[in-house]
């Protein structure tokens, strides 16, 4: 189970802010706050499918910051829920979506290969998101999330996994720059990037996973999940310097829900 992931952290990416509707304000200033399953609450007392699209959201911030790992499990099943409710009620919505898709990403990093393999978590988190990019060709969220998915096949199912579900490094880069370029300002897209890079271990990538990791840091937080973001990105960015891709994917593996 890592932070990359995101379909990682990250994407993410699907924990960035919606695209129309606003959730309750006292809910966004939860999250905000880093109070994320007081957010999660207020947000489903009214179930539209916005409110429990951010209640989604915030219950897997809460996976991915908090430090009770035994509760993950529990938080996905109610992140999981409320992001097929939400589709339920609006068969377009695209936040729900890729919500539900980083809920099949995490859940695929933390089960055994055959159990993702059985379960079918790749093809079904690769459906969602480019659902996601059909319903909004411009969402900078679902191309970080396709670029998380290309590089994560790659790095657990190897040239047997990318061949039997379409991987290309090539493509998962792409759609990385992609996101990059239509949300320049957001920390997450760059930090998630770097650490997918990294955690292939390929000695090539160090150079650009490092300018990413730079990148992160010099752009503003604006809640406390990018603010853990960026203190996440700060001591990658010193482990890769000093010790290298290999210490650096440890000490991700280790910062993961």
């Amino acid at each position: 189970m890592r932070l990359c992931a995101i379909f990682v952290l990250v994407l993410t990416l699907a924990l960035a802010r919606p695209l129309a509707a606003e959730p309750p304000s006292a809910a966004v200033r939860l999250y905000a706050a880093g109070q994320y399953l007081a957010a999660a609450d207020n947000a489903a007392n009214d179930d539209s499918p916005d409110n429990l699209a951010f209640a989604a959201r915030a219950l897997l911030a809460a996976c991915i910051t908090g430090a009770d790992r035994d509760q993950t499990e529990r938080l996905l099943d109610r992140a999981e829920r409320f992001a097929r409710n939400a589709l339920t009620l609006d068969p377009g919505a695209i936040d729900a979506r890729l919500q539900l898709a980083l809920v099949y990403g995490m859940r695929g990093r933390r089960a055994s290969l055959p159990e993702a393999l059985a379960r079918n978590y790749a093809p079904r988190g690769r459906r969602l998101i480019e659902e996601a990019r059909a319903l909004s060709p411009e969402d900078a969220r679902a191309y970080a999330l396709l670029g998380a998915w290309h590089l994560e096949v790659l790095r657990r199912g190897g040239r047997a996994g990318a061949f039997a579900y379409g991987a290309r490094f090539s493509d998962g880069q792409a759609a990385f720059e992609r996101a990059l370029t239509l949300a320049p300002t957001d920390p997450m897209i760059p930090l998630h990037y770097a650490i997918a890079l990294i955690e292939l271990d390929e000695p090539a990538h160090a150079a650009r996973a490092a300018e990413l990791l730079e990148l992160t840091a010099t752009l503003p937080a604006r809640d406390a999940f990018e603010e853990h973001a960026q203190q996440v990105a700060a001591a990658v960015a010193r482990v890769l310097a000093q010790q290298g891709p290999r210490a650096a994917s440890t000490l991700a593996e280790r910062l993961s829900p």
